[in-house]
């Protein structure tokens, strides 16, 4: 089924379509996924305005909302993406850790032959 939010004078609406009329009532939560985000929206139905039909038997529904509520969720289409640069970030520092620390090693080795001589 396709949602799609509106207004209609200081109204908020819904437009749905789908191979047969819908009769929605109460409170729905619809989520959208997108590549880059999920879009999240939480309504009240208010009433039934319209009904129509176009002629390739699609069936459109018009509805008057409240409370509705919409929440944009950027991180988790990401989270798999930013995890892996968490996981490069630590490698590429443990591994710098490691050079500085066999660095660390030949100065201090330098220094022990420099006092000695």
């Amino acid at each position: 089924m396709e949602y799609v939010f509106g207004t209609k004078g200081a109204a908020e609406t819904l437009r749905t379509k789908h191979s047969s009329h819908t009769a929605l009532k109460g409170f729905h939560e619809v989520t959208t996924e997108y590549p880059d985000q999920i879009i999240t929206d939480r309504f009240r139905i208010v009433r039934k305005i319209e009904s129509k039909e176009d002629t390739e038997h699609n069936c459109y529904d018009w509805y008057e909302i409240d409370s509705h509520y919409r929440v944009v969720d950027k991180f988790t289409p990401k989270e798999e993406e930013i995890e892996t640069g968490i996981t490069d970030t630590q490698d590429a520092l443990c591994e710098e850790s490691e050079y500085i620390e066999a660095r660390l090693a030949d100065i201090e080795d330098a220094l022990c032959e420099i006092t000695e001589g």
